[in-house]
């Protein structure tokens, strides 16, 4: 009989799970979920994440037992060395896992599949995580896709494999010994954590056979309203499914399937806000495919961003202002209760993630990676590839992303998105007397007022960190040093060749070919992971932008506002020796999986 190690990592259920399912009908089954900080390095999940992670491990070990094979749980500093102790244990012939597509995930299961493959190990991976594999999605050249709405077109196009409803009804065991850790040795959950945890317990309920409840909650109940109250930021307004599907308790394809399945049945109905609340839900689900797309295709996207002009950007490194920012002490009311209300339970509304983001990056010019590392330590869904897809589109790294210089005024998003001041009343007690006609912006209410609300600006509520004026006059002044800088580092490249070229018009995306590759790696199943091949602009490529050659500073102040959204679709920065296919990473800088930047 085979032997199979089923190495368990964000696939944390029993159902639609293709690895365990491969396993399950090849012979008996190892089980195995592998803690190794050191190789998560400064991407170790945050607090309230891990408190997730642990009680799910919980559910799945409870799960597989019933099912004739336990879950073995193990601490090591070294995946590669657990998973041999693994195989050697039980003698096992193969390995099979699940994709997992992050930048850092990938270089790791590169290296481990080769490794394995050297020792005479079968190793095979599944697709238990999108709709369909980033390499199967490709544009009429073969090249991957770099904007969201063709992207996602052709998603929908595609025909997609149906879940698994019914999981493994027995699992016969592998038999071997390995040192096993208990769920408290993995060390997922501090003493000092578990006060603040017990909170969590009250709203959340971690697991794959309690992610099914919640599924079926929203879909039968608020699916139908999403497109009227999804911009709400009361909690009931999105699917809070995003914890289960992250950590892979709940299946996407039965997510899309089942939703998509409303969809239909209201359009045959004629149920117009239905179908249409049907279809922006559908949509949410894409940009996750999408995330893990792109930090697929370009997996240097963790480091650095997808638009070449971006890297010149001078960002302000202030780590005052940061902290500002990460405690809710801006003095604007709404973007503090979000931050406050992230800190305290590890959520905030999607709505709040874009209004907190952008007043990081816009207002303040703090550096998108600094938020996006922020995201990841405080998420109670943390998720990689979103935070990078995020941050990437609020900061206008994106071709289709917010425009550079749009700067969205807080006390106007305020009044739109929390008319009534109850969302911030909530999460700041000391503004929770001041009169709904001055709770988005207090600093402009009369001192009788101030005074009988209990207020005193500068003293138990910050003064604005920033004005609104200052603030946008600051960040056009920084999107031209990004453009001066920009022309000044191509002049220098162009005096070191002895030749002057004007390369204006062939700026254009590192071309990425997906289509009619083989795969790379341990074996050639059609399951194994491919990775992509990227190539270097060609000259003839059809410009991404016209650019002026001659502007004199007047004339670029004058006309700043109306060109930056054209000149931000610049395409991506150069290829170079860093920026190449995943498996070409791992072998040459490991930079994708070795991210050098911290933050304060």
């Amino acid at each position: 009989m085979n032997r199979t190690i089923v190495w368990f990592r964000r696939d944390l259920r029993i159902e639609d799970n293709p690895a365990l399912a491969a396993a399950a009908r090849d012979g008996s089954v190892f089980p195995v979920f592998i803690c190794c900080p050191k190789e998560e390095g400064q991407f170790y999940p945050g607090r309230v994440s891990r408190w997730w992670l642990k009680q799910s491990l919980y559910h799945l070990d409870q799960s597989l037992k019933s099912l004739g094979a336990g879950l073995v749980m193990i601490k090591t500093d070294s995946t590669l060395k657990a998973l041999l102790e693994c195989v050697n244990a039980v003698q096992a012939k193969k390995v099979v896992f699940n994709h997992l597509y992050d930048p850092v995930s990938l270089v790791r299961d590169h290296n481990i599949k080769e490794k394995l493959v050297e020792l005479g190990i079968s190793v095979q991976s599944y697709n238990g995580d999108l709709l369909h594999e980033p390499w199967d999605i490709y544009d009429e050249s073969g090249h991957a896709f770099t904007t969201f709405d063709p992207f996602w077109s052709r998603c929908l196009q595609m025909q997609m494999k149906t879940y698994s409803t019914i999981p493994p009804c027995q699992l016969i065991p592998a038999q071997g010994k390995v040192e096993k850790h208990s769920i408290e040795q993995l060390g997922l959950e501090d003493e000092l954590e578990t006060s603040s945890n017990a909170l969590l317990s009250r709203a959340w309920s971690p697991g794959w056979s309690k992610s099914d409840k919640a599924l079926t909650e929203f879909v039968e109940n608020h699916l139908i309203h999403y497109s009227k109250n999804r911009l709400n930021l009361g909690v009931d307004s999105t699917s809070l499914l995003s914890p289960y599907i992250h950590f892979g308790e709940l299946s996407v394809r039965k997510v899309f399937q089942l939703v998509r399945t409303k969809q239909i049945l209201w359009k045959n109905e004629g149920n117009i806000v239905g179908e249409e609340s049907a279809t922006f839900f559908l949509r949410a689900i894409g940009f996750r495919e999408y995330s893990r797309y792109l930090c697929f295709s370009f997996p240097f996207t963790v480091e650095r961003p997808l638009l070449g002009n971006l890297k010149f950007f001078p960002w302000n490194t202030d780590p005052s202002k940061f902290k500002a920012w990460r405690l809710g002490r801006t003095g604007y009311p709404l973007v503090d209760a979000g931050m406050r209300e992230l800190w305290a339970t590890g959520w905030i509304h999607n709505k709040m993630r874009v209004i907190v983001s952008s007043f990081a990056v816009k207002m303040l010019l703090i550096p998108w990676k600094w938020g996006m590392k922020y995201f990841w330590d405080t998420l109670l869904d943390a998720d990689l590839e979103s935070d990078i897809l995020g941050w990437q589109y609020i900061s206008g790294s994106l071709p289709d992303g917010h425009e550079l210089e749009r700067l969205d005024d807080p006390e106007i998003q305020g009044t739109k998105y929390d008319p009534e001041g109850e969302y911030i009343r909530q999460w700041l007690p000391e503004l929770a007397r001041i009169p709904t006609e001055w709770i988005h912006h207090p600093w402009n209410a009369p001192l009788t007022v101030l005074k009988a609300s209990g207020i005193e600006l500068g003293q138990n509520y910050p003064k604005p960190i920033i004005e609104i004026d200052l603030a946008r006059e600051q960040l056009t002044q920084a999107i031209f040093k990004m453009w001066e800088d920009e022309a000044a580092s191509k002049a220098s490249t162009s005096e070191n060749k002895h030749e002057v070229v004007d390369d204006s018009e062939n700026l254009s995306i590192p071309k990425v070919f997906l289509k009619d590759k083989a795969p790379r790696g341990a074996t050639s199943s059609s399951n194994d992971q491919k990775v992509p091949i990227l190539q270097n602009p060609k000259i003839d490529d059809p410009p991404n932008r016209k650019k002026q050659k001659c502007m004199d500073k007047e004339d670029r102040e004058q006309d700043s506002l109306s060109n930056l959204s054209k000149r931000t679709d610049t395409g991506v920065s150069c290829v170079d020796q860093e920026v190449c296919s995943t498996a070409e990473s791992s072998s040459k800088r490991q930079s994708s999986s070795t991210c050098s930047f911290y933050v304060p």
